[in-house]
């Protein structure tokens, strides 16, 4: 078959064409492997099944979101178990793959080994790649070899909102595709941008999004879990993002990554350019809680300057100062942030905090954050500025002024990452 080999230089060409413009809804009454199973049976089924595209012996990568392990926060097993099992029966060598070890701690004891070798990419050699027609990342980086030589590639995401990019689910999945603490250059280089990027590398044979259960509200840095029983399928992961999002209650005209992917041709991206099989979108629609957007300071002292930030930054901010609620309570200084490109500084009162690469040129001034916008494990430098305790990995992902303390870095655990 081999209708998605790549090579150094990225894919040679785009997943199979078929009905690309199609999005499947299917519900799963109870969390069983034989419900989540019945579900992916029905929602393959009504976009022509993909899988039967597969020959014997073609490489087939399934990629989930799982690198947490708080239950709850990651693709369902059973959907993982039921994907294995159909494109195995193809006769297919099925890899189960994540950015770290900790799908195979979960998937221990699943059946799923009975049908795919469950790998960390971490594990795997590395290739050199080079993205072409990317606009964020455009230096050569190193990508697991499953990645650009398997035939093809599943993406098995979990719906989830997020306090940066607003909505998470197939896109923004192959994040994960870099090994290790690599997914750091997708924040220095710009996220949103980068994403799309990605998906120039990898391009999704086929996304079957878990949403039996979501994960809303502050997520990455806080989130929980909650029960919707929903399987969505599509050969298009730019399809498949604008109807899970308008399922969620999201308008997929404000994901700036998904109007992006639009424009450089990977998929449609509004409702009226993608059909809908299965379940009614209506009848399945909810409304997640979404990431803060408040920027109001908690208390007198607290001193918020982001006017000139980007939409990623300012929201940074708001999940930084929601997470943080109860130490700047208790702070008894000042604590200024600072956010957005300018020639030059505000008043700086207390404690100070730079947050984003616009912030760059001023990195002397306090605690810097680089990124765009920061990962969530950086809120870790607003308990630096204010004097609080941080762990070693914690102090390593910020940047002190030259005359703080100099440590050598201690790396975070890979899943607090995110």
């Amino acid at each position: 078959m081999n209708p998605g080999r790549t090579d150094a230089t990225g894919p040679s060409r785009r997943p199979a064409t078929g009905d690309t413009a199609t999005v499947s809804l299917t519900r799963t009454r109870a969390p069983t492997a034989e419900a989540v199973d019945r579900a992916v049976e029905d929602a393959l089924g009504l976009v022509g099944d993909p899988l039967d595209a597969l020959g014997r012996g073609d490489r087939v990568v399934i990629k989930p979101n799982m690198f947490q392990r708080k239950p709850g926060f990651r693709t369902s097993p059973e959907v993982l178990l039921a994907l294995a099992r159909r494109a195995s029966a193809r006769g297919a060598q099925v890899f189960v793959a994540e950015r770290t070890r900790v799908l195979q701690e979960i998937l221990r004891d699943s059946p799923v080994h009975r049908y795919a070798e469950v790998v960390s990419f971490d594990d795997r050699p590395l290739r050199i790649v080079q993205i072409p027609g990317a606009t964020s990342l455009r230096v050569p980086i190193a990508v697991p070899d499953l990645v650009t030589d398997c035939d093809f590639f599943v993406g098995a995401p979990q719906l989830r909102t997020h306090s940066s990019v607003v909505f998470t689910n197939a896109m923004k999945n192959l994040v994960g595709l870099l090994p290790g603490l690599t997914t750091r250059i997708v924040h220095m280089a710009g996220v949103e941008e980068s994403i799309v990027d990605l998906n120039l590398l990898r391009p999704q044979h086929l996304v079957v999004c878990d949403a039996t259960t979501v994960i809303e509200g502050n997520y990455p840095m806080a989130g929980r879990s909650r029960t919707v029983g929903v399987v969505a399928a599509s050969r298009n992961a730019v399809a498949l993002d604008a109807v899970t999002a308008a399922m969620a209650g999201i308008d997929p005209s404000e994901l700036a990554y998904l109007q992006d992917a639009w424009r450089r041709g990977l998929g449609p991206a509004d409702l009226q350019s993608i059909g809908v099989r299965g379940e009614e979108l209506r009848d399945v629609s909810f409304q997640i809680e979404r990431g803060p957007v408040d920027l109001t300071p908690p208390r007198a002292g607290i001193h918020i300057h982001a006017e000139t930030a980007c939409p990623d930054c300012r929201r940074w901010i708001a999940a930084a100062l929601r997470q943080l609620r109860g130490e700047l309570l208790a702070y008894e200084g000042e604590l200024t942030v600072v956010s957005g490109p300018r020639t030059e500084l505000p008043e700086l009162r207390g404690a100070v905090v730079l947050v984003g690469n616009a912030t760059y040129e001023h990195r002397e001034a306090g605690v810097y954050l680089e990124g765009c916008p920061p990962r969530a494990i950086q809120v870790a430098g607003f308990r630096q500025a204010m004097g609080l305790p941080v762990s070693e990995a914690e102090l390593s992902q910020s940047r002190l002024p030259v005359s703080g303390t100099a440590l050598d870095p201690v790396w975070p655990e890979l899943e607090e990452s995110v």
